[in-house]
């Protein structure tokens, strides 16, 4: 009901007149208004499909990409645990090979001290050897000076003699 300057107006039509109107609206706009209903429904239906096949690849590639992080994950973590042994046992390798240094720079040592002591000997030995000819040299030059010594006192006796 409208009021308008105080008189009621009551637009509703009598059912009969609803009734009539409904008729000439399916008439003229039911075929109409029910192809739309069917592609209206047609497209919900390609909606929901299409959004649930969306909603399932997207699922999936969620699912495969989790997967693939987590085997990225577990490759790193492997790849971490053997270059961590990797560098224990290169460790190991370079203190090894310290140890092995220092016994060889030990040995080494060693070796030049029992050299060094060797050739002082031989070098002691030698300077003995010389002096011992040295002094056999001079006795020997001795008995030469005495031999030409006596030579020459024979030589004289000899032209004493002889004249």
């Amino acid at each position: 009901m409208i009021t308008i300057a105080d008189t009621e107006v009551d637009l509703a039509p009598p059912p009969a007149q609803d009734k009539n109107l409904d008729m000439v609206r399916n008439i003229l706009l039911g075929e109409h208004a029910r192809e739309n209903d069917r592609r209206l429904a047609s497209l919900e239906r390609f909606v929901k499909v299409w959004t649930n096949s969306v909603r399932d690849e997207m699922r999936k590639n969620h699912d495969a990409m989790n997967h693939e992080i987590h085997l990225i994950h577990d490759l790193l973590a492997e790849e971490s645990r053997a270059r961590i042994g990797d560098a224990g046992n290169a460790r190991k390798h370079y203190e090894q090979a310290g140890k092995n240094i220092d016994s060889l720079f030990r040995q080494l040592q060693h070796t030049q001290d029992a050299f060094a002591q060797r050739l002082e000997q031989q070098r002691e030995d030698i300077l003995g050897e010389i002096k011992q000819a040295a002094e056999q040299l001079r006795n020997d030059k001795i008995d030469r000076k005495a031999l030409a010594a006596l030579l020459d006192n024979v030589t004289r006796q000899l032209t004493l003699d002889a004249v």
